[in-house]
């Protein structure tokens, strides 16, 4: 890896994304000229606004509604720098190799600018260094196979039934709560609206669940991802052996079990709430014996749905990351992973996470990675960039 790398993650560029954001990204383009940036993912969010369209116009519509970023892109490859973009959970699109002539040809590369755009469904391998996304090791958002872009994960299910109806924008960094918590939250940052955003979250939470388990077929989506394999090992000159460890190494999708959506989305605990209201009020009726089955139905399920904890989600989702960085380094032989999609930075020894240069988790400013490739061992390093005045 002969020249400098900075590495970003997360941006979620929309029509609507503060002029901050844009003036932040544009600024660190233009301090480092002639570097290799490379997009660990979501630098765009498809799902969110161009939620069902397809996914070639919602490329197209993401990059016309960001003339800037494209401009500043355009200006940063020309001089001499390198771009690599690789395909998240809500822009796998960008990832897909027939779109790389498109992406070229939107930016109004000129010729031989165009060999320094570089994209990835998946991961890209530099040396001992791995780049990849992230969100195959979350169970919420993993696909049947890495390779189909095409297909409604858990998360990307709720981004498209949920967010994006209702606008309900903040959820897509501050997903990691309870139900009753991030419910709450709707009344106190959408006011009139709270119970509109409320319904919507049940009506996106029921529809999962009908098209979780026995309802879910993967099956289709693995062999089109298989069927991409060989060209993906070509294009990336990735070894057979590499291939078949990666492919090992990725979650489950949570949609494939029933139970595992219905208790990651919160509808046993659900369920045990309206048992006991149900129950409270066939008490107060006069219908004792049914009362008191209600009762006890609910407090069992509520009972067995906290034994299995609390907050199912919160802080899992970094964990299951590192977690995957490290199988990937001890059966790939990778001595740097770096990943975004958890929106919390985090540099260790042998595993990076980009944070979210867009969402940022403190006040230090922007987060993204430059690697130092200098020392025996690569490794990277935390930067910020502080962020624009308002």
């Amino acid at each position: 890896m002969s020249c400098r790398t900075l590495v970003l993650g997360d941006l979620h560029l929309v029509r609507d994304t503060p002029q901050g954001v844009v003036d932040d990204l544009v600024q660190l383009l233009a301090a480092h000229r002639g570097a290799r940036l490379v997009f660990a993912g979501d630098l765009f969010d498809l799902s969110a606004d161009h939620p069902g369209q397809d996914r070639r116009s919602a490329l197209r519509g993401a990059l016309d509604a960001q003339p800037r970023v494209v401009a500043a892109l355009r200006e940063h490859v020309e001089l001499g720098g390198e771009l690599w973009l690789l395909g998240g959970n809500h822009d796998a699109a960008l990832g897909d190799p027939s779109h790389d002539v498109d992406l070229a040809a939107h930016l109004q590369l000129r010729a031989d600018a165009r060999p320094r755009v570089r994209t990835s469904p998946w991961f890209v391998r530099e040396g001992s260094v791995h780049f990849e996304h992230g969100h195959l090791y979350d169970p919420d958002n993993a696909t049947a196979h890495p390779l189909v872009a095409n297909v409604r994960s858990l998360g990307v299910h709720f981004v498209e039934e949920f967010i994006a109806p209702t606008g309900a924008f903040r959820y897509l960094n501050a997903n990691d709560g309870t139900p009753l918590k991030l419910l709450a939250s709707a009344f106190a940052w959408y006011g009139v609206r709270g119970p509109y955003v409320v319904y919507k979250y049940f009506d996106a939470a029921f529809r999962a669940a009908l098209a979780s388990g026995p309802f879910y077929d993967g099956s289709p989506d693995a062999r089109e991802g298989a069927a991409r394999e060989a060209e993906f090992m070509r294009a990336h000159a990735v070894p057979d052996e590499l291939m078949r460890s990666m492919l090992e190494l990725s979650a489950r999708p949570t949609m494939q079990s029933l139970g595992a959506t219905l208790q990651r989305l919160y509808l046993d605990r659900v369920a045990a709430t309206f048992a006991l209201l149900g129950g409270a009020a066939l008490l107060a009726s006069g219908r004792r014996r049914e009362g008191v089955w209600a009762l006890s139905a609910g407090a069992l399920t509520m009972g067995v749905s906290w034994a299995l904890g609390h907050d199912r989600y919160g802080g899992t989702v970094p964990q299951r990351l590192e977690d995957g960085a490290r199988r990937i380094s001890e059966h790939t032989g990778a001595s740097l992973v770096v990943m975004g999609h958890a929106h919390r930075e985090l540099v260790t020894d042998s595993y990076a996470n980009t944070g979210s240069f867009s969402f940022p988790r403190n006040d230090a400013g922007r987060p993204y990675l430059e690697l130092d490739t200098a020392a025996e061992r690569p490794r990277a390093v935390l930067r910020h960039v502080p962020r624009a005045p308002r």
